[in-house]
């Protein structure tokens, strides 16, 4: 299968990481009203900070049901907001979502960007400000010269996040930000000589003191209480990073290529003599089939400039940085009385989780890991036949057909049913499981009744 002109080059997968939706905002402040009591006067005036998660960003697009779906309108829903103002996009999207994994012959848009919709609940003040693509520094003031400057006219009027939640005089503010500012040195292998001048990573003391001006912020806000989110990581939890040993075994072997790119036998999981590559766990991003410049899949770190790849010691050095970030997001929310969620920590069971949850086989295979493939099994694996188990069962799968062996062991949406066809967003599933476990963090601690399902 070869990926479409505009698709193939994964730009829109790109976007996914980068870009995000249209919408204008409306008045400044809104009058308290009398709400029923699951959320209570907690969510008389809720307002979202953050990036693509928090947008409502799936399948490397936004539309108005993929805003719908997100994890803040599904909270405001349970705790029983009936005008929460959300920033819809109109079909077909501002991009438009991939409707195959990757968009690998998907159409491409007709458009760049749907633009605001004529609904009347899209004329609401915005409630959910995030913007796709915001780094903890975009918060505080709009990009210039950057791709998601000109969002920040249609999301919050060309206020800053920080600056509009403030406008809005908000109850409870709920924060997910910093994922990008890893995630992209993540997925392009840019972390530079340990992380050194070249790295795309946020450098530690500048993500601390935005934290800091973060927790001032809402202090001067006065909501009656606020929830931070920490920062996932992309090792552990987005499938656009693979080991390379997927690459290598997943490639057309009559060619030597993984979709039209060539993979370097230094990917092998195995050498010549039989025995364990080191290499072969060197993580590959996805991101490497769409830029022309970079020859071939190569998991030697001293080729090609390392483009693409993270070896042992850069995991090391972004787990480390990652793990620091949350720290300080943990810090300022325990100092101020504020809930703190860590991610990693709640997607861990679901990681290791190989409950079988497709609807049309549900008991024809065991041991799936239908939840994320990460390639989870390739660790351990050793002999062939244990390789061959862990990428059927771990790994994303695409098979061509019905009567493809290989069929039965595809995961819902090929990188598990709780990340969308990007490779790196979750899915409504996953939104909905979001919802439900940040339902029972806020009625732990306030008492409230949010509905807590999961599933």
């Amino acid at each position: 299968m070869r990926l479409a002109p505009r698709r193939a080059s994964l730009l829109a997968l790109t976007a996914a990481l980068a870009l995000g939706g249209c919408v204008g905002d409306g008045d400044d402040v809104v009058t308290t009203v009398d709400l029923p009591r699951q959320g209570g006067n907690l969510f008389t005036r809720y307002v979202a900070l953050g990036n693509s998660i928090t947008a409502g960003f799936q399948s490397g697009g936004i539309v108005a049901g993929t805003q719908q779906q997100s994890y803040v309108a599904l909270l405001a829903q349970r705790a029983g907001v009936t005008n929460f103002g959300l920033p819809l996009f109109n079909a077909p999207g501002c991009p438009a979502p991939f409707s195959t994994p990757l968009g690998v012959g998907s159409p491409p848009p007709p458009v760049p960007c749907a633009g605001r919709s004529t609904d009347p609940a899209a004329q609401r003040p915005t409630q959910n400000l995030a913007v796709p693509g915001a780094k903890i520094a975009d918060l505080f003031e709009v990009p210039v010269n950057s791709s998601i400057g000109s969002l920040y006219t249609f999301i919050t009027g060309g206020r800053s996040q920080v600056d509009a939640m403030l406008d809005y005089r908000p109850t409870f503010v709920s924060v997910w930000i910093g994922n990008n500012d890893a995630l992209d040195a993540a997925t392009r292998g840019r972390l530079g000589p340990l992380a050194g001048a070249d790295s795309l990573l946020t450098p530690l003391p500048v993500f601390q003191e935005y934290v800091r001006r973060l927790a001032d912020s809402v202090r001067v806000a006065t909501p009656i209480s606020a929830m931070f989110v920490g920062v996932v990581d992309p090792v552990t939890a987005a499938p656009i990073l693979q080991p390379g040993a997927y690459f290598w075994l997943a490639r057309d072997v009559a060619t030597n290529t993984f979709f039209g790119k060539p993979v370097n036998a230094t990917c092998s999981p195995l050498n010549n003599l039989g025995q364990p590559n080191p290499l072969a766990a060197n993580l590959v991003s996805f991101r490497i089939l769409s830029d022309a410049t970079v020859p071939e899949i190569n998991c030697d770190p001293s080729a090609q400039g390392g483009a693409y790849l993270l070896d042992q010691a850069e995991i090391t050095v972004l787990r480390n940085r990652i793990a620091a970030y949350n720290t300080a997001l943990r810090t300022a929310a325990t100092a101020n009385g504020w809930i703190f969620v860590n991610p990693n920590t709640i997607l861990q069971p679901l990681l290791n989780d190989t409950t079988v949850r497709t609807p049309s086989t549900p008991t024809a295979i065991t041991g799936l890991y239908n939840n994320v493939r990460k390639c989870q099994l390739l660790a351990t694996a050793t002999t062939p036949a244990q390789i061959q188990n862990a990428i059927l069962k771990s790994c994303p799968v695409i098979a061509s057909g019905a009567t493809d062996p290989r069929a039965p062991f595809v995961a819902p949406n090929v990188f598990g049913r709780l990340i969308s066809f990007d490779a790196v967003h979750p899915s409504s599933a996953a939104h909905t499981f979001l919802a439900g476990t940040f339902a029972d963090s806020l009625n732990r601690r306030f008492g409230t009744t949010l509905s807590n399902v999961k599933q």
